[in-house]
């Protein structure tokens, strides 16, 4: 009996141990997928399209001084679908070709400033190609301008002027609302015709659309809009050069204070120049920059005007105005810095705390799914253990009951045999046959106090060949294992037989001394308590 215990239970380790063998893999997939994401290169979540991190406008609000960052910004645009690729190269030829902000961080997009110009350049004449970009004027209009600015970057005066020519010739199809931009660039192809050598129809095409554009000025409405205030700015740069290169000085003075005039008008009156265009600042502190940044350069205009006329009274007046702006461009920069490095801080910190979320949120989930895993182990486990112990109790009751028949059979077989005595021509197991007969039959071993020395005195035996009997006649080995298996098989067919003893009374009257000792030695010998015993073989017994 003992043995069958000890198989019935080596099978149900090796079904637990199969059964998590199997669920490993799935632990370790859903680890896994825990982690996904923990890279912080990576989002926690599948980035849905309404997510405001990755569009045009979170890209273009941070290219100025986050090139790279930008362009990440965008290649999520595009797999996230907020962006088609058509739509993220015209903003990655926009970035590649803006290299006067950051032209000390060559490292950022990779290679110098004139191979970043090179990219945006390639990026554009594809897009030209692109049915996308033919077919909208607006998004052609876009990456005809980028191609002008990039062909000026690299001195390449051809091109310049081509793209130049064609950007001007597509505002003229789209009608008045692109005329402004229009004159814009037609400063720029005047700039272009002077570095081709044509001074004359340059210079004279630039007077023109400064002379056009300053009219607005004094129209009926007494001022313009913000985008004609760009292209005049612009188009006076471009003359102001030109002016330069050919050493007549004198003739960039007035040009470059127009320039601070109409700076000076357009920071006292910002709502009357409001327009919407994509030119226009939309904060107060773009529009701060954009004032300080051109004004800037008109003072210098100035001051090397007055230097290369050798003026030196309005030379140093000059240089005042340059230095005290650029204590204040310092003083403006340091803290800009500072407030950045603030916000850099508090954006790692909050980045933090979200990887330590997502962490949390991930464990939390293993072990969710590592517990619903083991209840639904135990429970089936449970069920084949109970099933098992059915069958092991019905077992166990049969047992005893044919130990009750066989030792009853014995008793009437025996009845004619001697009274055991030391009779020394006895082999052991001779012995031990009839000293078991008489034990079983009176049911001696009931009797909690019956032990080695009542055997002794009942059979007129000494100790060492009580010993001696037991140990080498018998499969026990020793006498109190003896009694121990006669007592929990009386007790096994009380549990069946009994329904209504308790647990108490069946280990008093299976001569225990105490219940605590029978249910250990119950549960150590059957593996499962005289209750679950009960109840098992209870419902095989009804199943039957």
């Amino acid at each position: 009996m003992k043995q069958n215990l000890t198989t019935i239970s080596k099978h149900i380790f090796q079904d637990m141990l199969r059964s998590w063998i199997l669920l490993t893999p799935v632990v370790v997939m859903t680890m896994m997928a825990g982690c996904t994401g923990c890279n912080s290169e990576h989002p926690t979540h599948k980035p849905q399209a309404s997510d405001t991190l990755y569009t045009r406008d979170a890209a273009m609000r941070i290219y100025g001084y986050q090139p790279e960052r930008a362009l990440q910004i965008l290649d999520s645009a595009v797999i996230v679908g907020n962006l088609k690729d058509w739509q993220a190269d015209q903003y990655r030829a926009r970035i590649y070709s803006s290299t006067q902000m950051y032209d000390e961080a060559d490292s950022l997009l990779g290679g110098t400033v004139n191979a970043r110009l090179d990219k945006a350049r390639r990026i554009g004449e594809r897009l030209l190609k692109n049915d996308s970009i033919k077919a909208d004027k607006r998004n052609l209009l876009d990456v005809l301008e980028v191609l002008s600015y990039t062909a000026r970057m690299q001195n390449d005066t051809a091109r310049w002027f081509k793209r130049s020519r064609q950007y001007v010739d597509l505002c003229h199809l789209m009608g008045p609302s692109q005329q402004t931009n229009a004159l814009r660039t037609e400063a720029e192809i005047g700039a272009a015709l002077c570095a081709m050598g044509r001074q004359a129809e340059g210079m004279a095409k630039m007077d023109s659309v400064i002379y056009e554009l300053e009219a607005t000025f004094h129209s009926d409405h007494d001022r313009s809009a913000f985008n004609e205030l760009d292209a005049l700015i612009i188009a006076c740069k471009r003359k102001i050069v030109q002016l330069g290169v050919n050493e007549q000085f004198s003739e960039t003075l007035p040009l470059a204070r127009l320039i601070l005039e109409h700076l000076d008008d357009y920071e006292q009156h910002p709502e009357i120049y409001h327009d919407g265009c994509d030119r226009e600042p939309e904060t107060d502190k773009e529009r701060a920059d954009y004032i300080r940044f051109y004004r800037a350069q008109a003072e210098n205009y100035i001051a090397a005007a007055y230097t290369s006329l050798g003026d030196q009274g309005n030379m140093l007046a000059a240089f005042e105005k340059i230095e005290d702006g650029v204590r204040k461009a310092t003083a403006r920069e340091q803290l800009a810095y500072y407030q950045a490095l603030q916000q850099r801080i508090e954006s790692e910190h909050q980045h933090d705390i979200a990887r330590k979320a997502m962490y949390f949120s991930a464990c939390i989930c293993v072990l969710l799914l590592l517990l619903i895993i083991f209840v639904v182990v135990v429970v089936f486990k449970s069920r084949a253990i109970s099933r098992k112990n059915m069958i092991l109790a019905q077992q166990i009751a049969e047992t005893a009951n044919y130990r009750e028949k066989y030792w009853e059979n014995m008793r009437t077989e025996n009845e004619s045999l001697p009274e055991v005595t030391n009779d020394d021509t006895l082999t052991d197991e001779q012995l031990f046959q009839r000293i078991n007969d008489v034990v079983v039959r009176e049911k001696l071993f009931l009797n909690p106090h019956f032990e080695r020395q009542s055997i002794m005195e009942r059979f007129h035996l000494s100790k060492d060949r009580v010993g001696s009997i037991f140990s080498k006649g018998s499969k026990y080995g020793r006498i109190s294992n003896y009694l121990q298996q006669l007592r929990l098989d009386y007790s096994a067919m009380l549990l069946v037989t009994q329904p209504d003893m308790s647990i108490v009374q069946i280990a008093t009257d299976s001569g225990f001394s105490s219940t605590s000792y029978f249910s250990s030695s119950f549960r150590q010998h059957f593996s499962m308590s005289p209750s679950d015993f009960r109840r098992d073989a209870l419902k095989s017994a009804n199943r039957h």
